[in-house]
């Protein structure tokens, strides 16, 4: 089976052969990293609930590369144990920037890579270079861009990074609430970067916060083909909800909202007692 080709026919743009030592995994065979690039949106409108475009197309890449392996009958194994980031920063065409984002030339860092290994040994696409610096020199946009000081000289902070918190399963702290219409990921450090492409593609279908909040089970249920089982978990996307809402400014969502105070998820209900207080705040007279 020509793995190769049979990934670039299912949808993928780049698909690269390399040896599987030299990239520092413990077995000798082939790694093949399938790279599924996806446009950049246009700045998101600010209603109902974003979705970053990155994880359709990541669900898009596994489903084909999943089917891939299967078809390959052992030939070929999915592998989400070898960090790639790594090997993007000794590939030539590619580099990393200050947010920890690696980018490949002429698409930016707008891609998901999906990693698949062989026992067997096929001839290697390139040849790995000494480990690349990162690309910004003194640039600064990401650092001034992140609304939740998560980059700075330093370098990146996870645990104030808004997509870190997203979905965890946990209360975000009150100081990142401030979430905008984010349903799931953050665009700000890529879509200021000058290693991107220009937002160029149509904004995908927003999600309908009316239905989140009042049919969490349901509309979440709709996202899994979309986003994947792992992350479309209703409350943890109810709890996320309730942020959006808390950030919309819609005071008509407060009966909603006064309703999942008493959720039996801990997390819906303080994300539900903020998001009913930040809607307060609307209704109160500016000389209060």
């Amino acid at each position: 089976m020509d793995m190769k080709q049979t990934l670039l026919d299912g949808g993928f743009a780049r698909v690269i052969l390399l040896d599987a030592l030299a990239c520092g995994a413990a077995e000798q065979g082939t790694l093949l990293l399938a790279f599924w690039t996806y446009e950049a949106e246009r700045e998101p409108a600010e209603h109902d609930a974003w979705i970053h475009p990155y994880y359709y197309a990541s669900q898009q890449a596994y489903r084909t590369a999943e089917a891939a392996a299967k078809a390959s009958e052992g030939e070929w194994a999915l592998r989400d144990d070898i960090r790639v980031k790594p090997i993007f920063a000794r590939m030539p065409g590619f580099s990393q920037g200050r947010n920890t984002l690696s980018y490949m030339e002429g698409v930016g860092s707008r891609f998901h890579v999906q990693i698949l290994l062989s026992e067997k040994t096929f001839p290697a696409d390139m040849v790995l270079e000494e480990q690349h610096g990162l690309h910004c020199g003194s640039c600064r946009r990401c650092i001034e861009a992140c609304p939740t000081g998560g980059i700075d000289e330093e370098g990146f902070h996870r645990e104030k990074c808004l997509r870190n918190w997203m979905l965890s399963g946990k209360p975000i702290p009150e100081a990142m609430r401030k979430m905008g219409n984010r349903l799931l990921g953050c665009d700000n450090c890529q879509r200021c970067c000058p290693h991107q492409p220009k937002p160029m593609g149509e904004q995908l279908p927003p999600v309908s916060l009316r239905d989140l909040l009042s049919h969490p089970k349901e509309t979440t249920m709709t996202l899994r083909p979309i986003i994947g089982s792992n992350l479309a978990i209703p409350n943890r996307v109810l709890g996320q909800a309730c942020l959006v809402a808390g950030c919309s400014g819609d005071t008509s969502l407060l009966p909603m909202l006064e309703a999942l105070k008493n959720h039996p998820s801990p997390l819906v209900a303080e994300h539900a007692a903020w998001a009913v207080n930040e809607l307060q705040k609307e209704q109160r007279p500016l000389d209060e």
